[in-house]
């Protein structure tokens, strides 16, 4: 059995499947200590490895879960705000306004709520590093996806804002953007439509998952220390 108080801990939202699987699993098996949470079970098995299963959007979950690791382990030493919804390409002139709530709910409100708990552990400590994902979607403004893009937007201004009120306590926070990666959210997205995005990028290709754990390697280096308030777009978006 692992001993969190010699480990580095991470928690991972989403981390049942997709990017969230693999950087739950990639940094749990460098022997960090890996939080997980998805609304669903996983079935991933590890020393490393401590999974919860609520529903982010809930605020009661999430405090339930901060909670618990307050008490467990008293820190976080990283937090990966990866999880998030993307409703099928819809026009803004119909979107309903439960569409438009629940997407807020889990995208915003949950990536909010997720920081604010996490830094309240990270300033006892004075140290810590805050990753939230954003997207390309962002950049290349794409037709039915204003919810999608408006939400990730929030983030990108949430992110600004919360790294400089942190920036003195040794703690960053950034976003990162990967370029789109064969997931089950992204075969649900119309694939010539996803391709025709994929073309505004510098690389027009597919990413994969490894450029996400380098990016986010290189952002919780003790020497990336002010690197903060940053967008990194995978995919040269």
């Amino acid at each position: 059995m692992s001993n969190p108080a010699n480990q580095k801990i991470f928690l991972i939202t989403g981390s049942s499947k997709g990017i969230g699987r693999f950087i739950a699993e990639y940094y749990a098996k460098l022997d960090y200590f890996v939080i997980g949470c998805s609304r669903s079970k996983s079935d991933f098995n590890h020393p490393n490895y401590l999974h919860f299963e609520i529903d982010i959007s809930n605020e009661s979950d999430v405090m339930g879960m901060f909670r618990e690791i307050k008490t467990r382990y008293k820190r976080i030493d990283v937090l990966i705000n990866n999880a998030a919804i993307n409703p099928a390409i819809i026009s803004a002139a119909i979107l309903p306004s439960v569409t438009i709530e629940n997407v807020f709910k889990t995208n915003v409100f949950a990536t909010m709520v997720f920081c604010r708990e996490a830094v309240k552990l990270m300033l006892r400590n004075k140290s810590g590093r805050i990753i939230n994902f954003g997207s390309m979607a962002t950049r290349h403004e794409v037709p039915g996806e204003a919810l999608y893009t408006a939400t990730k937007s929030a983030i990108i201004g949430y992110t600004r804002v919360l790294a400089k009120e942190v920036a003195r306590s040794n703690i960053t926070v950034n976003i990162l953007a990967p370029s789109a990666i064969k997931t089950a959210l992204s075969a649900k997205i119309n694939q010539e439509a996803l391709q025709e995005v994929l073309s505004r990028n510098a690389i027009h290709e597919y990413g994969n998952f490894e450029d996400v754990s380098n990016a986010v390697d290189f952002l919780i280096k003790d020497e990336s220390h002010s690197i903060t308030g940053q967008i990194i777009y995978l995919g040269g978006a």
